[in-house]
């Protein structure tokens, strides 16, 4: 065993997973079978790898650049969490596969129920709805609470305080210091959010914000009222037109494949599959049309697009590791294009766009405050042994934020490994920042510059290499600033 082996397998098991994932997640096969893949390369999450590892990372000298070894030690030290639950994640992912909810005698499958919330116009269906479902999240939470409980036993195997600790030590991320930039953002956004919620419930399903449901939210952020403008037809030419003009030819990248297939086991949730980066990249989505299904599409699409442009000779761990937070940051510069007037009247031919945009202000700011509300959660999750109880203390941080009622059962549901959530709050922030840099180079239209399309490439080719933090320095900030993205809320729903 030395780190060139380990070095040499992180490709191979990181397509082996993602292609089972893909066939499982997208609908082409029941079951997810993650255990073998697990058990081939178990030496990259051993014992042995998780020492050797830590011991190289102790022995480099101070300055020396080490960065593609502090991203295989994270990615061993959390496969090492995820080999651990192997048979339980693939309980749990192969339960929501197969599970149905049973409503006045149909059977709904457990993953579609999302989507059928969101598109259910009466109140009293969707309660009934989400009751049926919260029968069958009660046999999941058995399982993710094993799987949780398991991974917080391991941090402390690992010689680290809890699960907060191995994850802010190994990323290299202050959570806590993002924690008061949240409760910043909180404070900031409250009375802005508070109108323009309640406004948009009193619209839609004639109630107000502190008689809503969770249950109630998706359907009136849905925009129905908006459809007419986001055809299921035009989807995928939305981002090819966008793409074009910036010297990006779909044409010219077979390594970018989109799977539109509408399948009944397929996820409701888009995801981007990189197989093999940047050979192999996989857009996933279930179209239905509507402009939530163009934003998953195009925040997807920013993915694909990243992955599509690494270069092919970069080492493995800057093509598949590093810091998440530079590919959702991305992501969502691709999604904003549905909340830029200028791209919506060019590419969508949105005559007014004004009212739709105040719409997608109001959207957004809730999803900030959400996972502002689940950062803020997951940081007394983690920092403790995990129970039941933590139902309550999770319905109240969300109820807290969002003000409006939450069930405590979605207390585990509702968490990503690794405190995923803090990778997209940080991607919020790039993004704003990002964006703020393209619209001062190139106006509002930035999406026409084939200046923008290089830079951006420039941008993708370097993969995850680079972090949130160094990548803002590149376009001419001195680190992540939360002003842009706070402004941006204030001055758009005060406009009107």
């Amino acid at each position: 065993m030395d780190i060139g082996r380990l070095r040499g397998d992180l490709e191979p098991f990181t397509g082996e997973l993602e292609e089972e994932v893909y066939q499982n997640q997208s609908g082409l096969k029941d079951e997810l079978s993650t255990a073998p893949i697990f058990d081939k390369y178990s030496h990259l999450f051993s014992d042995e790898a998780i020492d050797i590892l830590r011991h190289a990372a102790e022995a480099t000298p101070e300055g020396e650049d080490s960065r593609w070894l502090r991203y295989i030690r994270l990615f061993s030290t959390m496969g090492y969490l995820d080999n651990a639950v192997k048979a339980l994640t693939d309980k749990s992912n192969t339960f929501q596969s197969q599970a149905v909810v049973e409503l006045l005698g149909e059977k709904i499958p457990y993953r579609a129920v999302a989507v059928k919330l969101r598109n259910e116009p009466d109140h009293d269906r969707r309660r009934e709805l989400f009751e049926a479902q919260l029968v069958v999240k009660e046999e999941l939470n058995k399982i993710l609470l094993e799987r949780m409980a398991t991974a917080h036993d391991l941090s402390a195997v690992l010689q680290f305080k809890n699960y907060h600790d191995l994850c802010s030590s190994l990323k290299g991320v202050d959570y806590r210091a993002l924690e008061i930039q949240m409760e910043e953002l909180l404070r900031r956004t409250e009375k802005p959010y508070l109108e323009a919620m309640d406004e948009l419930l009193m619209r839609t399903e004639g109630l107000s914000l502190s008689e809503a449901w969770s249950y109630d939210v998706p359907f009136a952020l849905r925009g129905l009222e908006y459809d007419k403008h986001f055809p299921k037809e035009r989807i995928a030419e939305s981002l090819f037109s966008t793409l074009r003009p910036m010297g990006l030819d779909p044409d010219k990248y077979p390594n970018i494949k989109y799977d539109t297939e509408e399948r009944p086991k397929k996820s409701p949730r888009a995801f981007c599959s990189a197989i093999r980066v940047p050979s192999d990249v996989r857009l996933v989505i279930m179209p239905s049309g509507g402009f939530d299904d163009y934003q998953a599409f195009l925040h997807e699409s920013g993915h694909a697009w990243h992955f599509g442009n690494a270069k092919a000779d970069l080492p493995a761990e800057y093509r598949y590791l590093g810091d998440n937070s530079v590919t959702e940051a991305f992501a969502f510069l691709f999604e904003h294009l549905t909340m830029s007037k200028a791209w919506l009247k060019a590419k969508m031919g949105m005559e007014n766009p004004d009212e739709f945009y105040r719409f997608t202000l109001v959207n957004k700011l809730m999803f900030l405050r959400r996972y502002a509300a689940k950062l803020i959660y997951e940081l007394k999750l983690h920092n403790a042994k995990v129970s039941p109880e933590f139902g309550e203390v999770y319905r109240s941080c969300l109820q807290k934020a969002l003000k409006f009622k939450h069930t405590e059962k979605n207390y585990l549901e509702d968490v990503d490994d690794g405190f995923y959530c803090a990778n997209y709050i940080r991607a919020w922030i790039l993004e704003a920042q990002l964006r703020a840099a393209l619209e001062q180079k190139w106006g509002e239209e930035w999406f026409s510059s084939e200046k923008a399309g290089e830079l951006l490439k420039e941008l993708w080719s370097y993969g995850q290499k680079y972090n949130a933090e160094e990548v803002v320095k590149t376009i001419g900030y001195a680190d992540l600033d939360i002003d842009p993205l706070i402004m941006e809320i204030e001055r758009g729903l005060s406009e009107q």
